[in-house]
């Protein structure tokens, strides 16, 4: 949590994929429930690590529209881990298939999202989780 007390969230998309629209939606909805947001496109998941060290975040939320996630993924966990960062949130979004969701929370994502999900959920697991 940042010095004054809000959520810091970092939001990224893999680096090959162009849709962000969600990703921008979160963003917004992110700022106006008063969190301190750093939004960051076509990231590699070592610059996904760097930028959670460097911003001190909370929270990463990734979007993904490809698979990309079961190779971005377990390189992100490593490099948290790595830099003692066990305790940030890793949430999922995009279009990810069910049958995916309980491998993918097994290796540490707290929460995944697809399309037409309720933003006030994510937002909700930010406040709640941060605060523990």
């Amino acid at each position: 949590m940042s010095k004054n007390g809000k959520p810091r969230v970092l939001l990224v998309k893999h680096w090959i994929d162009i849709h962000d629209r969600g990703l921008r939606l979160i963003a917004s909805r992110c700022k106006n429930a008063g969190f301190e947001v750093i939004y960051a496109s076509y990231s590699q998941p070592e610059e996904v690590v760097k930028m959670a060290v460097q911003e001190d975040v909370d929270v990463i939320g990734m979007s993904f529209f490809t698979s990309a996630y079961e190779a971005h993924l377990p390189k992100v966990m490593q490099g948290l881990e790595e830099n003692d960062m066990k305790d940030v949130i890793v949430v999922l979004g995009g279009v990810i298939p069910d049958e995916d969701h309980d491998m993918l929370k097994a290796k540490g994502v707290k929460e995944i999202y697809g399309a037409g999900s309720d933003v006030n959920q994510f937002i909700e697991l930010v406040k709640t989780e941060v605060r523990k």
